[in-house]
C-alpha cells in the first residue's frame, strides 16, 4: 500500500480537517500538520514525501516556503493549495516547483483520489 509522510501546511483548521479526512477516506494515515510555513521548514528532517502547501499564511506565505523547500529538499512533492481562482499563482507555484495545484472549492474524494494516484505514479519514477 502507498503510505506516504504527507504534511499539511496550512492556518486554516476549517480546510486541514477537511483535507486529513479525505486523505484519511483514502487511506493515508501518515499526516503531520502545521499551522504555518516557518514550523513546515523546521521539520523537514522528517522528510516528508509529500506536502500540501497553503498559499496565504501568517508569517511566510506559500510561494516563499516552497522555494525554501525546494532548495532543502528539491525530491519532495507540492500540491500548492489555495482559495483563490487566481491563474497567475498556479503559473508561480509551478514555476517555484510545485508538482500539482490544488483549488479548494474544488476539494472532494474524487480529486484527491487522482491527484494521490498521479503523485503514486510520480513516486514510483
Amino acid at each position: 500500500m502507498f503510505n506516504p509522510k504527507i504534511f499539511i501546511v496550512d492556518d486554516d483548521p476549517f480546510w486541514v480537517a477537511i483535507l486529513e479526512e479525505l486523505l484519511t477516506d483514502q487511506g493515508f494515515d501518515n499526516i503531520t500538520t502545521y499551522d504555518n510555513g516557518s514550523d513546515c521548514l523546521d521539520n523537514l528532517h522528517k522528510e516528508p514525501e509529500i506536502i500540501f502547501l497553503d498559499k496565504e499564511m501568517d508569517g511566510i506565505d506559500g510561494l516563499e516556503v516552497l522555494e525554501s523547500l525546494k532548495k532543502q529538499n528539491e525530491n519532495v512533492e507540492v500540491i500548492f493549495c489555495t482559495a483563490h481562482e487566481d491563474l497567475s499563482v498556479a503559473v508561480q507555484a509551478l514555476r517555484n516547483g510545485s508538482n500539482d495545484f490544488l483549488l479548494k472549492s474544488n476539494a472532494n474524494k474524487k480529486s484527491i483520489s487522482e491527484l494521490m494516484e498521479n503523485l503514486q505514479r510520480m513516486l514510483a519514477r
